[in-house]
């Protein structure tokens, strides 16, 4: 599949205008799309400039295999047991598609080293195409297409709890906090990129920088069940919400997704929903109420501790310092919440090393909401169970 085809899988999304101006893409339209297309190699004319440039980006490559194992972990990010997973995975679906007789090409091995350090570091692509011995351009490519591999598999890594799976979430949940019903907490991050060329004033965010949102689910160990990214950064929580496919399928198919009376929870910027809970606005609470927003936020940080995951090992996700197509970086972020799951699905735990205090948080970012008041009768019910259980 070449650069072109990949940026068109994309771009379709695209095709309103709405679309165009919010720049939005959600997991479900990517993975339908692109799992069709990204079992294939390209077999464009940059096979010429890949096969003379294969040495040079070999030999940053062997540096990279000589690695310790504690080297390769603070350099890549992962482990090394996780990265030979991804490649041997990625081989795979090479093999399947060679064609004999064709070119050498760059090395699976070196694509996947070349992806894994953009997304692991906030190296600019003149830097990165020195580092591996390529062009701008063949970077470029390598990096959207293994971005387009891997969420093609998205559908493996991040699944919405059904079943025994949602039981075993919502036992999970009600042993940290002692709430029941929980089967994911939802939040917003904002993900700081260069103003965009067109229509940038939909980017500016309260923070007074450009960004894209990514809205996520998670479980209670952190694992993301829901995505959706892409949004500008001047469009607050609720309005991301109500654009998303998880609150249409809500709305439609509520029993499907939220079994057993199970729902989301979300801090004070979502409203107060049948299957989502958000706070009591700070105004002349009562104690209990102020027990119970204590309780929920307690509840909340996973979300930001995903969050916080996730862009502490993939440091592209902080900043991205370079003017780029909106659908190339909604593609990195995604692939990178994918990576996440896997991580936690190998055991592949981030350590204290890999906290970074000094990148910039926009997650804190809050907007004003004004409750539906026909929609409280959720978190009423769960606040009157809390206080006669005694929690709050």
């Amino acid at each position: 599949m070449d650069n072109n085809t990949i940026s068109s899988l994309i771009t379709n999304f695209f095709s309103s205008e709405e679309l165009l101006m919010s720049g939005m893409v959600r997991i479900e339209d990517i993975l339908d799309s692109v799992q069709s297309s990204s079992s294939s190699e390209s077999s464009s004319s940059s096979d010429d400039s890949e096969r003379e440039e294969t040495v040079k980006g070999d030999n940053f490559c062997d540096v990279i295999d000589n690695y310790s194992s504690s080297e390769f972990r603070t350099h890549m990010r992962l482990r090394r047991s996780t990265v030979e997973f991804l490649i041997e995975k990625y081989s795979a679906t090479i093999a399947k598609s060679t064609n004999p007789g064709g070119r050498a090409r760059v090395t699976p091995r070196t694509k996947m080293y070349l992806y894994i350090w953009y997304i692991g570091h906030t190296v600019t692509f003149r830097d990165l195409s020195r580092l591996f011995g390529i062009s701008n351009s063949t970077a470029w490519h390598i990096i959207n297409t293994l971005s387009s591999w891997i969420i093609s598999s998205g559908h493996n890594f991040i699944k919405w709890p059904q079943g025994a799976a949602a039981t075993e979430v919502e036992k999970k949940y009600k042993n940290k906090n002692d709430i029941p019903g929980i089967i994911g907490v939802i939040g917003c991050t904002h993900i700081q990129i260069k103003a965009p060329n067109n229509n940038k004033e939909n980017y500016f965010n309260r923070a007074n920088t450009y960004s894209l949102v990514l809205q996520a689910v998670v479980d209670p160990d952190k694992r993301f069940t829901d995505l959706s990214c892409g949004e500008p950064g001047s469009m607050n929580s609720s309005k991301v919400l109500r654009r998303s496919n998880l609150f249409i399928k809500a709305q439609l198919e509520g029993q499907e997704l939220f079994p057993k009376d199970y729902f989301l929870l979300g801090d004070s910027t979502y409203p107060s929903t049948s299957w989502l809970v958000s706070q009591f606005k700070e105004n002349k609470l009562t104690l209990s109420q102020q027990l119970f927003n204590k309780l929920h936020s307690s509840t909340h940080l996973v979300v930001e501790n995903a969050f916080s995951l996730l862009k502490a090992r993939f440091r592209r996700l902080q900043h991205f310092s370079e003017q780029m197509n909106l659908c190339f970086m909604v593609n990195i972020i995604v692939s990178a919440c994918v990576l996440h799951n896997i991580c936690i699905d190998l055991d592949d735990i981030l350590i204290d090393d890999f906290k970074d205090d000094n990148f910039q948080k926009l997650d804190n970012i809050k907007a004003g909401l004004i409750e539906d008041d026909i929609y409280l009768d959720r978190r009423d019910l769960l606040f009157k169970y809390l206080q006669e259980t005694k929690v709050i």
